[in-house]
């Protein structure tokens, strides 16, 4: 079973580890069998407009119970204060200093992709290869790399049928709405915003995708030798 850990030393002078466990396979979260459920995390409370769960046999948000085992530790912090952060895995140890909320913004996207959330389940290969506090241009070449290796997969492999980023805005509204609904159910069940603007950074990225996507590629064509032209090359 792989493991990914997050070392949070904290502003009040203790560290918080928070380990998380992933199927070798699937690559989803593992979640311990826990006590009484708390009511945030019901599916029903607060539910995505969305979501294509139903209570009646999944009683609980995937995304919430995941998170219900380690965002209370953070409740008594403000999202500006600052945290030495190492992140853990069995190939390298990464460390950085970070206010909480982009801290906690690079475990929350890993959660969320490996949760079991359907419309998170998108970024799951990116789980698999977690880079933890990535820029904008990281995770959007990512984006697009697994994007597109899913088209070549789906299409059978074969490289003879036309793969697209077409597909992508859609992907990213649905996470947008993901994350308005979990922004409103932590503000129900919490009282400090660690955890509401780690969700609303992630969501200004989700916003941004469909807007910068041919911005991002242009600029990425120098790093592959390619130019936009008008026309084919005249022969020589």
């Amino acid at each position: 079973m792989a493991e990914i850990s997050y070392v949070f030393h904290l502003p009040d002078g203790h560290s918080q580890t928070i380990t998380l466990r992933f199927a070798d396979d699937t690559f989803l979260l593992q979640l311990a069998e826990d006590g009484q459920p708390e009511d945030w995390t019901a599916l029903a409370f607060k539910q995505c407009p969305h979501c294509p769960l139903s209570p009646d046999t999944t009683p609980r948000c995937p995304l919430a119970r995941a998170l219900s085992g380690f965002v209370h530790g953070f409740d008594a912090f403000y999202s500006y204060e600052v945290a030495m952060v190492e992140v853990v895995t069995a190939q390298r140890t990464m460390s950085t200093s970070h206010p909480l909320q982009e801290s906690m913004a690079s475990i929350l996207g890993l959660v969320g992709a490996a949760s079991g959330c359907p419309h998170l389940d998108f970024f799951r290969p990116m789980a698999r290869f977690h880079l933890p506090f990535a820029t904008e241009q990281e995770t959007l070449l990512r984006v697009f790399s697994i994007h597109l290796l899913r088209e070549y997969l789906r299409s059978g492999g074969q490289g003879d049928q036309r793969i697209g980023l077409g597909g992508l805005p859609a992907h990213f509204d649905a996470v947008a709405k993901v994350n308005l609904a979990m922004a409103e159910r932590i503000r129900a069940a919490f009282k400090k915003d660690v955890v509401v603007n780690a969700i609303v950074i992630l969501d200004t990225f989700a916003q941004a995708v469909p807007w910068v996507i041919e911005d991002a590629l242009s600029e990425l064509m120098p790093l592959f030798d390619l130019r936009v032209t008008d026309g084919p090359e005249p022969a020589p």
